[in-house]
């Protein structure tokens, strides 16, 4: 008799929890929450800067620290019917100072990884789907090496409250970092933060918190094997202006615990060493269809000012 009485109180009560969840839809209201999407269109080109901090430690030396500036166009080739766009990255501008213990500081203008081009696919949420470079033959670093913070990250779907969190998990290939792209195992977990005014600029916000696995190979000169593989934990910001769906700016940081393996006739050699890497991109100009928009604590726009001219001379 117990049992019964039980087993019908657990049965109102569902079917109470159920009456309540018809009637109070769980539904996400657009006014309280974001959703992050890319928008490029076939003809954009954006000019960006990043000023970031690299800390090299190898076993007991003194800490290697490069500061680094770069100025990158990010451009959109295309859009195919799915809607997919076809971008390129090229480094135009580079300045690097580095320094070790009391060493003399090195400046350096120059860098091989200028003015090569690399291209790859990406969806609205930022999935990627393809990528290449004209020159793979030969194996190439970014100023940044091989498991930097990524700036066009996977955002994931749908809207999302502001202040909630949800999972994006991917193993993706990161040409923007190296040739042979180095291929990245690794799970964020997102958060949603309120819109925001960035450079007086309407952003919709998010974090990220990212670990990962990551796995560099290329030939040394002489031939020999060496594989790069790190275990990544980083940390982002990123702010993406809310008209045009693209990125305002970015910071993130890394810590990179990495082991390089290189294969000599003696056998297998190891070399571990540990990356600290912080950096921040700011969108500087994009000149699109949509206009042309210089960032310089504000974002500015040519083609509203004529549209007002039309609306003018129409009335």
């Amino acid at each position: 008799m117990i049992n019964r009485l039980c087993f019908l109180c657990f049965a109102l009560f569902l079917h109470a929890i159920t009456s309540y969840a018809q009637q109070f839809p769980d539904k996400v209201n657009a006014k309280d929450s974001s959703r992050y999407i890319y928008r490029f269109l076939s003809g954009d080109t954006l000019l960006y800067e990043a000023i970031s901090r690299d800390s090299i430690l190898i076993d007991k030396q003194p800490a290697l620290l490069r500061d680094r500036i770069e100025r990158f166009l990010l451009s959109c080739d295309s859009v195919d019917k799915q809607g997919r766009m076809h971008l390129s990255q090229r480094l135009i501008d580079v300045s690097i100072t580095e320094y070790s213990g009391i060493s003399q500081i090195i400046d350096r203008k120059a860098h091989e990884w200028l003015n090569k081009k690399i291209s790859l696919i990406i969806d609205s949420t930022g999935k990627r789907h393809g990528f290449g470079s004209p020159d793979s033959i030969n194996s190439l670093l970014s100023p940044g090496s091989a498991f930097q913070p990524i700036m066009l990250q996977s955002l994931g779907t749908g809207y999302h409250l502001i202040n909630s969190g949800w999972i994006v998990e991917d193993t993706i290939d990161t040409p923007e970092c190296g040739i042979p792209a180095p291929m990245i195992k690794f799970l964020s977990s997102m958060r949603a933060r309120a819109e925001y005014d960035t450079l007086n600029i309407t952003c919709s916000r998010f974090e990220s918190t990212l670990s990962g696995q990551g796995t560099y190979q290329t030939q040394t000169i002489s031939g020999q094997t060496l594989r790069t593989t790190g275990i990544i934990a980083g940390y982002s910001r990123m702010a993406m202006s809310t008209a045009l769906h693209v990125p305002i700016h970015f910071f993130g940081t890394n810590e990179n615990k990495t082991t390089m393996y290189v294969n000599t006739s003696k056998g297998t050699l190891e070399q571990k060493a540990k990356h600290y890497v912080t950096t921040n991109v700011t969108l500087k100009k994009m000149v699109s269809t949509r206009g042309i928009f210089t960032v310089s604590g504000t974002l500015k726009s040519t083609k509203p000012e004529k549209s007002k001219k039309k609306n003018r001379k129409r009335k």
